[in-house]
């Protein structure tokens, strides 16, 4: 498995924008956009990360988390 090392990215305001995968060589893999309709929550925060995570998964990465 290739292993996918992910960033969170926040706006200026501290908002979530999307979660960004790069491979162990620094090369962008892939990325998970945060729903504007979502509220900006801790509980949400962490439901994009499993949703992320397993999309990593499936897109045969391993996360380093």
């Amino acid at each position: 498995m290739i292993k996918a090392i992910p960033t969170d990215i926040y706006d200026k305001e501290g908002n979530m924008l999307r979660i960004e995968f790069h491979d162990n060589k620094g090369d962008f893999a892939f990325q998970v956009l945060w729903d504007p309709r979502d509220e900006q929550t801790s509980t949400n925060r962490e439901e994009l990360r499993k949703y992320a995570y397993r999309m990593a998964d499936q897109l045969g990465y391993e996360v380093n988390k």
